[in-house]
């Protein structure tokens, strides 16, 4: 592990026992891996934070302040402890910025060099506690490097990620989280390898579907229908962030024209035959998207409050997915 020679700009982020001042940056890219293991930070985190100690010690630093964006993307550098501890570098002299590795900091060379180039102006050097980063010309040579593998890798995965999703929904399956009046199930086989499948909502499945063929009727305006909904409990399922809710009037449209009840799954665009049960039969799912443009178009209609004004995003996004 190289050491990073003396130098004027370090000697004045040093604290009176000689040790220079360092800050640590530590990060996870979702939700579930913060929260790992029934701990707040997951087991990431930690791993993260002792291995930026050590490379403190290394350096001869002490750690002033640390920064964590626990289930925060890299994609983007609007994280809200990287901007915090790009604003306390800014503000105060410190010597190191520590990361566990480079992909920490970003994952596309643009967002590399902007923070890098926020913390030289303030007068801070770059270091990770893994790889051998500095401001030597090798050391800038191997940050490119890994900051350019860090995109390659990013945009992969995101390509492989499509590419699984897209195969899915060929197959019948579900790419998403499924709509109300379905659950997203998980089983394991014989084997123990994981099933992921579609279940009916026993408790709203009924209520989606009496909701389509009351619409269809044409005796409901999407206003009296949701009050309806609400009256006979229809509700949001619940998560630990969210609690369940009655459904907003723009929800009980979208939900009108989805056409996943039918039997469809649309995947970037695409239509293809969904492996669940169908909850709507066709026709009566073609008649609630007629009854719903005439909501909009016909004359002497209800008056309804629109969920959204007429060429809006639905009809550019063409939702209706005929």
């Amino acid at each position: 592990m190289t050491l990073l020679a003396a130098s004027p700009v370090l000697d004045s982020c040093r604290m009176p026992s000689g040790e220079a001042l360092a800050v640590s940056y530590l990060r996870v890219s979702t939700k579930e891996q913060a929260e790992k293991g029934g701990k707040d930070e997951g087991f990431s985190i930690p791993a993260q934070r002792d291995a930026n100690q050590r490379k403190a010690e290394a350096l001869g630093a002490v750690i002033v302040e640390e920064f964590v964006d626990a289930g925060e993307s890299a994609k983007s550098a609007n994280r809200p402890d990287l901007q915090r501890m790009l604003r306390y570098t800014k503000a105060h002299k410190v010597a190191y910025c520590i990361v566990h590795k480079v992909d920490r900091l970003a994952r596309n060379r643009a967002d590399d060099v902007a923070i890098h180039f926020a913390l030289q102006e303030a007068g801070v050097m770059l270091v990770s506690a893994t790889e051998n980063i500095d401001e030597t010309p090798s050391g800038m040579l191997l940050h490119g490097i890994m900051s350019t593998i860090a995109e390659f890798y990013s945009r992969n995965l995101a390509t492989e990620v499509v590419k699984g999703m897209t195969q899915k929904a060929m197959t019948g399956g579900t790419p998403s989280k499924a709509p109300i009046g379905y659950l997203n199930t998980l089983e394991r086989d014989q084997l123990g390898r994981e099933v992921r499948s579609i279940a009916l909502d026993p408790d709203r499945a009924p209520i989606v579907k009496w909701a389509f063929e009351a619409y269809a009727s044409g005796n409901y305006s999407l206003a009296q229908l949701r009050h309806e909904l609400a009256g006979r409990g229809l509700t949001t399922v619940p998560t630990p962030r969210r609690p369940s809710r009655p459904l907003a009037l723009s929800s009980v449209h979208r939900m009108l024209q989805n056409p996943y009840y039918k039997g469809d799954v649309v995947y970037r665009g695409v239509r293809y035959d969904g492996a669940h049960e169908r909850l709507i039969e066709p026709e009566v799912w073609y008649q609630v998207q007629s009854v719903l443009i005439c909501s909009v178009f016909c004359q002497g209609g209800r008056g309804e409050r629109r969920p959204w004004p007429v060429g809006g995003s639905a009809a550019r996004s063409g939702r209706v997915g005929w």
